[in-house]
């Protein structure tokens, strides 16, 4: 009887395993970007550095869970202001968006019109630099001259497969390059999956070779190509108070 019983009991388990559905690899890494963006209100430029100084330091990731580092962010001709933040997932991001250290920023009456936008970093992307975590980065202020980020967002026409997608990612990662690319230190290929966007957060050196990026044959190509829309190709310069919040990229 006791032998009837065991064997039944293995029968129950490998029945049991047989019906698991087969797990899938993420096309994702563990990584996700958040960009905010927000206008001033009776606040002056200098006024509005002074606020950035006092609250760089409360972005740590000691104090912020799953916090890995922020740029303070500026395109002063458009007079938009903001961050580029990095998380280990996107539960780090909601736990965040709820904090009190955010109500807090969100709250303030000179900063208004905010928007946020959160992203999927592809696996993949690390190949091309892309994954925060991992870069080289500096503590030091001068190490923020010049850098700049642009954050490109775009859709398919006709939609490609996860597995069509995850493919491209990792065989076209490697070009984006500081030796392609003169100034580029690196690009995140991001995915909001609900709204079907994709994109690529990138650091560069400076402005000009942002320019010179968008001269090439490479970007000329993509932009033109009929299943691509870009409608997005934001520009902004990086504020030397980042390097208070887990430090800037550098080469």
């Amino acid at each position: 009887m006791k032998k009837i019983l065991i064997f039944t009991i293995c029968l129950g388990l490998l029945s049991c395993k047989s019906n698991e559905a087969p797990k899938t690899e993420s096309i994702y890494a563990d990584e996700v970007v958040l960009v905010v963006n927000y206008e001033l209100e009776n606040m002056t430029f200098e006024e509005h550095a002074a606020l950035g100084e006092a609250v760089a330091p409360n972005f740590n990731s000691e104090d912020i869970p799953g916090f890995i580092g922020k740029s303070f962010v500026g395109a002063v001709d458009k007079e938009v202001f903001g961050g580029v933040y990095y998380f280990t997932g996107e539960e780090s991001v909601e736990n965040f968006l709820e904090s009190d250290l955010w109500k807090g920023v969100v709250a303030h009456p000179n900063l208004v019109n905010f928007s946020t936008n959160t992203y999927n970093a592809f696996d993949g992307t690390e190949q091309a630099n892309g994954l925060h975590a991992s870069r080289k980065k500096s503590n030091n202020a001068e190490d923020a001259e010049g850098l700049h980020i642009l954050v490109v967002n775009y859709n398919y026409v006709e939609l490609p497969s996860d597995e069509k997608m995850s493919s491209d990612v990792k065989q076209y990662a490697p070009v984006f390059s500081n030796e392609n690319f003169p100034g580029m230190i690196g690009k995140t290929m991001i995915n909001n999956r609900d709204k079907k966007i994709y994109g690529g957060v990138y650091y560069f050196t400076s402005r000009d070779a942002i320019d010179s990026y968008f001269e090439s044959e490479l970007w000329t190509g993509f932009e033109g190509d009929e299943n691509t829309d870009v409608y997005m190709k934001d520009i902004y310069a990086v504020a030397s108070i980042s390097a208070i919040s887990n430090g800037v990229p550098v080469l």
